[in-house]
């Protein structure tokens, strides 16, 4: 590997732990008051200004939060794997065919059993409705989570995936040239949008994962959508919402530090 591809490499690692930074504070705040809401009925609204309010009177143990790390890992690793298999298929097979998929495949293949993993902890640390249980860091009895559950989250994460790594990059296209000036411009829009409707179909998907691990024994599937139907139009919003922060503005802030440290690179490697 040449030295020029492993500084390119040290510049990922980087980016993707700056974006990851970013984003993680909006999405723990909105991933909390979600699972509060599936599993509690706490409106939406008054967790998240909760959550909010808690995190700056207290920044440094939110900061240091299992949950806050559950994310922070999630994202930076996410980030990581998509900068570093893109950058080595550019050096390796940069006009191979199976050059794209080999990125995606990487990228969903660290961030489905991450989501997943992150699910469930949140549920285990949320789920529970008393008062005591509000408090984030202190550790709360494991309940099984099925396996169906966990092909729900799995089958959630490939919507949001694909809706945010692969889709926003064919859709770019599609722009026509009176609502976006050049490549750029389409490439903003498109990373901001299509996640975004991505979670018009993953909420569902997400509502029913949560219901399969509140209510494991719920012998009738007529309840169990009744009950997620009551709760689809405002987990819909906040997702939306949420998504936004998580694979809109973190994805673009990822690319553009990525660019930045790439091209001082390039540069210094130029000048040597």
């Amino acid at each position: 590997m040449r030295q020029e591809t492993k500084s390119h490499l040290t510049g990922d690692f980087i980016a993707s732990a700056v974006s990851a930074t970013i984003v993680t504070p909006a999405v723990t705040i909105i991933d909390r008051a979600l699972v509060e809401k599936a599993s509690c009925n706490w409106p939406i609204i008054r967790g998240l200004r909760s959550h909010t309010l808690d995190a700056l009177k207290r920044p440094g143990r939110f900061v240091f939060s299992r949950p806050f790390g559950l994310i922070w890992t999630l994202y930076a690793a996410t980030y990581a794997v998509a900068n570093g298999a893109d950058t080595i298929t550019k050096e390796t097979i940069p006009t191979s065919p199976v050059r794209d998929p080999i990125v995606f495949g990487s990228t969903f293949a660290i961030n489905v059993p991450l989501g997943v993993w992150k699910d469930m902890r949140f549920a285990q640390l949320f789920s529970n409705c008393s008062k005591e249980a509000t408090v984030a860091l202190r550790n709360v009895p494991s309940r099984a989570f099925s396996s169906v559950g966990t092909a729900v989250f799995l089958l959630r994460d490939g919507i949001t995936i694909s809706g945010s790594f692969t889709l926003p990059s064919y859709c770019a296209g599609a722009i026509p040239d009176g609502l976006a000036t050049g490549p750029h411009s389409r490439t903003v829009i498109t990373q901001i949008v299509v996640p975004v409707l991505s979670q018009l179909m993953a909420t569902p998907v997400h509502l029913l994962g949560l219901d399969l691990y509140n209510r494991p024994k719920v012998a009738a599937t007529s309840e169990r959508f009744t009950l997620m139907a009551r709760y689809l139009p405002s987990a819909t919003v906040v997702r939306c919402i949420r998504i936004i922060p998580a694979f809109g503005f973190g994805c673009l802030t990822n690319m553009e530090l990525r660019e930045y440290f790439h091209s001082k690179i390039r540069l210094e490697h130029i000048n040597q």
